[in-house]
C-alpha cells in the first residue's frame, strides 16, 4: 500500500473536506462545497435520480462524476449516510435527503 495506494479522483484541482461511508456507498464534502457519491446505488442513495453503480468502471470517477444536485445556489455543510439512503445539511440549515424510503426516513410525509 502506501505511494502504492491510489488516490480516489475527485476531478481537476478538487479536494474532499469530509466524507461519510456506509456499507457500499461513500459520500464526499469536497472543498467547494459540493457533494459527489459513488458505490452501490440500490435505493438511489448516490443522489442521481437513478440505481446506477458509480466508482466501479473507468471513466466513471474525476470530472465524469456528477455533483449530486442540492437545488440552485445550494451547497452542504454535512453529510450522514446510512445502508439505504444520505441525508445532507445545507448552507441554508435546511436538510434534504435521498434513497431508500420504506420507512419514511427521508421525511418526506408519504
Amino acid at each position: 500500500m502506501g505511494a502504492h495506494l491510489p488516490s480516489v479522483d475527485l476531478g481537476p484541482g478538487r479536494s474532499a473536506k469530509s466524507i461519510a461511508t456506509r456499507h457500499e456507498h461513500v459520500c464526499a464534502i469536497l472543498d467547494d462545497d459540493s457533494v459527489k457519491c459513488w458505490g452501490g446505488n440500490d435505493y438511489g442513495q448516490l443522489g442521481y435520480g437513478d440505481t446506477q453503480i458509480r466508482g466501479d468502471g473507468a471513466g466513471e470517477m474525476g470530472a465524469h462524476l456528477p455533483s449530486v444536485d442540492l437545488g440552485p445556489g445550494r451547497s452542504a455543510k454535512s453529510i450522514a449516510t446510512r445502508h439505504e439512503h444520505v441525508c445532507a445539511i445545507l448552507d441554508d440549515d435546511s436538510v434534504k435527503c435521498w434513497g431508500g424510503n420504506d420507512y419514511g426516513q427521508l421525511g418526506y410525509g408519504d
